[in-house]
């Protein structure tokens, strides 16, 4: 597993914990955020596909922290990804600073530029079917703090590693469907169009989460 995965697995798992019942006063009494409590967690992996940037896997935790309102859930998670920008992208890069040097016999040697990011986020997820429906489709939003890294000899020690590496805030939009295999398990895909500052990707996810608390179907009860 690499090292910063683990970190945004840790991050989660602490902005998870940091998500504690706790009491309010008017709207957000009226929310039930005082019924917070973490009913699953689960993993989900699948590409992203950052603009400028090469299409790449992601990997991440979620923690189910339940409904706020009939229909509405809260769910956490904590995603990590690395790639590289796409090498048109760093040739057209090299080229303007081509144009830039005094000495037309010289030339600035190209050099990939890596890139990852952490990502911790908050969803507020629309789910209109029971909690016990076999099929659960949802849409919502999100809002996460993403931590972006740049690096590459190309832009070591330049104003452009600064500009690129980023920590910030960035919203979502999802839409998904899950369904429950079994009792306290379920399956679903989810897709995920992300906006943080000048960079946008969509992310696809497939994944699973184990439900430590979920009401099973009431029994069937016939009348003779």
């Amino acid at each position: 597993m690499p090292r910063s995965l683990g970190n945004a697995i840790a991050g989660a798992c602490v902005l998870a914990a940091c998500a504690v019942p706790v009491r309010a006063q008017s709207i957000w009494q009226r929310l039930d955020l005082d019924k917070l409590r973490l009913e699953g967690i689960g993993v989900a992996t699948g590409p992203v596909s950052p603009s400028t940037i090469v299409s790449t896997p992601s990997y991440g935790v979620q923690a189910d922290y339940g409904e706020i309102a009939r229909h509405v859930r809260i769910v956490f998670s904590g995603s990590y990804w690395s790639s590289r920008f796409d090498d048109k992208t760093v040739q057209r890069f090299i080229t303007q600073l081509d144009k830039s040097l005094a000495d037309p016999a010289d030339s600035v040697k190209f050099s990939r530029v890596n890139v990852s990011a952490i990502s911790l986020e908050a969803d507020v997820r629309y789910v209109p079917t029971s909690q016990r429906a076999a099929v659960q489709p949802y849409i919502g939003g999100g809002i996460g703090l993403h931590i972006v890294n740049a690096q590459s000899k190309l832009i070591e020690h330049t104003f452009v590693e600064s500009a690129l590496d980023n920590i910030g805030a960035g919203i979502s939009a999802i839409a998904g469907i899950g369904l429950l295999p079994a009792h306290r398990v379920s399956v679903g895909v989810e897709a995920r169009y992300t906006v943080l500052g000048t960079m946008r990707f969509g992310t696809v996810r497939a994944g699973g989460m184990f439900h430590f608390s979920r009401q099973r179907q009431p029994p069937i009860v016939s009348t003779p």
